[in-house]
């Protein structure tokens, strides 16, 4: 512990020492979106994050309108759902760049640490056409920070205790750039060691549960990321850079469930690297980009059959994945007139997946596979009056798989156990969307939109056995969703920002668990995904922020989301975590220009946890509290208590969250 008081100390002392006491510029909105553009998506930018204490992806997230997070489950990954839409049909993209799992298409967005991005941007439905396949429920972008100016320095170091007053965890970032005429760099060095984290003093503990008191088992991990950006501008208008991102998630023991039933896995290692090459042109009337990039994903897992067996480091099974994703995308826009912009793209992606197995004799290679990825895309933007766009996109994606083995398919092969087969096969995809945008005044936008997008099955829906429980399915045909969108956004009277939609939702062809004779025990079954069920999702989201003159602001973000199964051959009832209502609120009161109180308010209405609706989860109100002390424009104090209630919440069943902790960041910039 005396080690961060140190650390503090030379961040104070750092900051002191470049104090320059002028007038602190408060930034005007928690969440940014442009209304003099046709371009949709609400946009965080990296100081909001900071005064807001948003560490992560999962944090940016609930700062926007029908998002629901999904913190916990056996992998102890956190998703996200946008209107309904899983993450896996939601790809975050950096830079250009898909970085989820090639297998799965899964990913831990708590552990995305956004101490290096300059902003994160939130697409629905409506979504760029030109990033490459997939995107049926949007697409979440992240931008990396450039130096800005000619010499940078950032540190934060923020420590967080329990409800106790005991460390719980550390997450310090630091930051060195500089920027010439032709040259720039910049390293971001993320570090976060979790020591463990405290339950509310409500839990109760359930007979048979391994958790037997308020500290979480298992809840302790390290995170280390690290990046890097190099780059030239040789000439007026050309921008060439080079980044390196190096992420190692360490989670160790997942925390079980707090349920009689549990079961036990383990994170040996997760490591992340990402190596690309960008190139970006604009002169006069036309841009160019261009993107090649190679990235490394490489994990390990076990599962223990009891606490014992996790004590002494005795797997009953380890997993292992190596895996690659390599591509480049060049896109561009040609501005024909001031009435006449058309864009387009071209973009390539190979992944490749291995999976090993260990037991206590081997390591073997169960499963191989390698796949290629093409796509195109054609935006054209039309202006047929000054205020008025048309704008209109047409997208072409193909799956072609070039190589795949499994040990599994070729001893089913030798039985002839032909309903185990794997035949794989290429698929294509078209698809397009169309929008009307009208400013019928300054700043306030009316648009009208139609999307309609598909979803590649990913590798591990087509090809897994789920260890022998699981009845592969490579003819899984790709989900299809037509998007319906009526909206406004706009500000008025320099003093109040708002934005609304009206959505629609239809997924035909929706991937769902069916039980089908076992071939090879026909008295017994087993799971098969197949394309049955079609589901409908609609609802309202609303954005505002209030600004009272130089003194208090309020932010409210809120939504309904509502649904009807329309088709449901797997029987199912309800959606499983689906609230009906979700909603954000905060007071930023500033009396002076030296600090800022802001109260957070939060509420989510009850879900099912079950398709058939029998088990559901109580709703739950959140409060946090956050002081920001300015105390020049290098040096900055903040203040938080997150679940200022002790609330016992939770948004996965059997698997409560963190009760109240209280957190001091330490902020020192050049």
């Amino acid at each position: 512990m005396p080690k961060y008081f140190i650390f503090c100390f030379i961040i104070f002392a750092f900051g002191v020492s470049y104090a320059e006491y002028t007038e602190h510029v408060e930034t005007d909105t928690v969440i940014v979106t442009d209304t003099k553009t046709k371009e949709k998506g609400q946009t965080i930018t990296q100081e909001d994050m900071q005064n807001m204490n948003v560490y992560s992806l999962s944090d940016a997230l609930t700062l926007s309108p029908s998002v629901m997070i999904d913190e916990g489950g056996a992998r102890g990954d956190t998703t996200f759902k946008i209107r309904g839409f899983s993450s896996s049909t939601i790809p975050v993209i950096i830079d250009g760049i898909s970085t989820l799992n090639p297998y799965n298409g899964l990913g831990d967005s708590s552990s995305m640490l956004l101490g290096d991005t300059a902003s994160v941007t939130i697409q629905k439905g409506y979504s760029s056409m030109l990033q490459g396949s997939n995107g049926m429920g949007g697409a979440v972008l992240l931008t990396l920070a450039k130096p800005a100016e000619k010499f940078e320095v950032f540190l934060k170091t923020t420590i967080e205790n329990d409800d106790n007053f005991d460390f719980a965890s550390v997450y310090n970032i630091f930051s060195l750039g500089f920027k010439t005429s032709k040259f720039y760099f910049k390293n971001t060095l993320q570090y976060r060691e979790i020591d463990h984290y405290l339950l509310p003093k409500s839990y109760k503990s359930m007979q048979g549960s391994l958790q037997k008191d308020r500290n979480r088992l298992f809840s302790d991990r390290n995170d280390i990321k690290n990046t890097v950006i190099a780059g030239t501008t040789p000439i007026d208008g050309l921008d060439i850079w080079f980044a390196y991102i190096y992420s190692d998630i360490d989670k160790g023991m997942v925390s079980p469930e707090v349920s009689s039933v549990y079961s036990l896995w383990g994170w040996d290692y997760d490591y992340h690297q990402s190596i690309s090459l960008h190139g970006k042109y604009e002169k006069k009337n036309y841009e160019l980009n261009f993107l090649a990039f190679y990235d490394t994903y490489d994990n390990s897992m076990s599962m223990y059959s009891s606490l014992i067996h996790v004590n002494y480091d005795a797997p009953y099974r380890t997993s292992m994945y190596d895996e690659y994703a390599a591509g480049f995308s060049i896109n561009g826009s040609y501005k024909i007139t001031d009435n006449h912009i058309i864009k387009s793209a071209i973009t390539y992606r190979q992944d490749n997946h291995i999976g090993y197995s260990e037991d206590s004799i081997s390591v073997e290679e169960d499963i191989n596979i390698t796949e290629n990825k093409l796509s195109f895309g054609v935006e054209y933007d039309y202006k047929p009056l000054k205020r008025l766009t048309i704008s209109g996109t047409l997208g072409f994606d193909s799956l072609i798989p070039s190589y795949f083995f499994s040990k599994e398919n070729s001893f089913n092969n030798k039985l002839g156990l032909s309903s185990y087969n794997v035949d794989v096969i290429n698929r294509f995809l078209f698809a397009g969307q169309f929008g009307i945008f009208y400013e019928f005044i300054d700043d306030n936008n009316l648009y009208l939109t139609y999307a309609r997008r598909n979803q590649f099955p990913t590798m591990s829906d087509r090809y897994s056995t789920q260890l022998g429980e699981n009845l592969p399915n490579p003819n899984l045909k790709p989900e299809v969703a037509d998007h319906v969108e009526l909206g406004y956004k706009g500000s008025l009277f320099n003093m109040l920002y708002i934005e609304s939609a009206l959505y629609y939702s239809s997924v035909s062809d929706k991937i769902v668990v069916m039980q089908v004779p076992n071939p090879v025990v026909p008295t017994t079954q087993v799971d098969c995904l197949m394309n049955l069920d079609k589901v409908s999702l609609y609802g309202f989201e609303f954005l505002s922020n209030i600004y009272i003159l130089d003194y208090a602001e309020i932010g409210l973000n809120l939504s309904v989301n509502a649904y009807n199964i329309d088709k449901s051959q797997s029987k199912a009832a309800v959606m499983t975590y689906y609230p009906l209502f979700t909603g954000k609120a905060y007071v930023k009161i500033t009396p002076c220009q030296y600090i800022a109180i802001t109260p957070v308010v939060e509420y989510i209405t009850s879900r099912y946890a079950d398709i058939y609706g029998i088990n559901e989860l109580d709703d739950y109100f959140l409060a946090h509290l956050n002081i920001n002390f300015f105390i020049n424009e290098h040096f900055q104090i903040d203040f938080a208590v997150k679940n200022l209630t002790d609330t016992l919440y939770e948004t996965r069943q059997f698997y409560p969250l963190k009760g109240r902790s209280y957190t001091l960041s330490l902020t020192a910039k050049i």
